[in-house]
């Protein structure tokens, strides 16, 4: 919900999910388009899916919710892309995605190798995170837009990560990161990142990045945690007004970046540790 509200999809775009799973962020989309008083049906919703078991849920899931038109493919996205235009890899107004973290990867067979112009990350050693993220960048037309979630390890992690990670950022491509409280994602303890890009930022967030550290901000539950509706719209107005908040979020120049030798962990930005008591 709150990565749609990121994006804040319209009738008659283009929206896609490499990693489609149970289509929950395509399904978001098309309540988010309709709760605004336009019309759905003109949306054009694209998934690809590796499990087959899953991508069957995901078939069923658009059924049980009227849609009936999405187009869902099973095969794996980094090797075979599915969707294709004009001898290339179609592109899309919107790319929302929640990539499986840390996977290894083949280069084997690989189709259309162009989308990873920024670099080739190890196949082994679990590092297909900016593999996933550059065939995304891929995807996306001249103005889309793209939200993800990440694991904080592509924000700093060195060698060939850092080497892709230099190029996005210097290509202004980045319009925030921000950080979301841990134990969120069933199965997985680790807290996550959302990371924005845009390929046509607006004029005042040229050479700068957003950063918003959310990690501090969510309601427990038993066995993970959820973000609030008020988390979710106190950081979907931060980052739609660009608001800078001691200890929240931060306009940080790529100059700065730079500086610190592209290294994008958040708390190195905006750290949100409560001030010392007083002695």
């Amino acid at each position: 919900k709150l990565m749609v509200m990121l994006v804040r999809p319209q009738e008659g775009m283009s929206i896609y999910d490499p990693t489609v799973g149970s289509g929950g962020f395509l399904i978001s989309a098309w309540q988010y388009v309709e709760e605004q008083g336009q019309d759905p049906t003109k949306l054009s919703l694209y998934g690809q899916e590796l499990n087959g078991l899953t991508w069957s849920i995901c078939k069923i899931n658009m059924i049980l919710h009227g849609i009936t038109y999405a187009n869902i493919e099973n095969e794996d996205t980094l090797t075979n892309p599915m969707f294709v235009e004009n001898g290339y890899i179609k592109q899309f107004d919107i790319v929302l995605a929640n990539p499986p973290f840390s996977q290894n990867y083949s280069r084997a067979n690989m189709k259309f190798p162009g989308r990873f112009k920024y670099g080739w990350t190890p196949e082994t050693g679990k590092k297909a995170d900016l593999m996933f993220l550059q065939h995304m960048i891929a995807s996306l037309k001249e103005n889309g837009t793209l939200a993800t979630v990440m694991p904080h390890g592509v924000l700093f992690r060195g060698g060939v990560e850092k080497e892709i990670r230099e190029q996005i950022v210097n290509e202004d491509l980045i319009t925030a990161i921000i950080g979301l409280p841990a134990k969120l994602f069933y199965n997985v303890g680790i807290p996550a990142c959302i990371i924005v890009i845009n390929k046509k930022k607006p004029p005042e967030l040229k050479n700068k990045i957003l950063f918003i550290n959310a990690e501090r901000e969510y309601g427990e539950g038993r066995n993970q945690n959820y973000l609030r509706p008020q988390d979710i719209e106190k950081i979907a107005t931060v980052f739609h007004e660009r608001r800078e908040i001691p200890k929240y979020s931060r306009l940080v120049s790529i100059e700065e970046i730079r500086e610190n030798d592209y290294n994008l962990n958040i708390r190195r930005y905006v750290d949100s540790s409560p001030d010392p008591e007083p002695e």
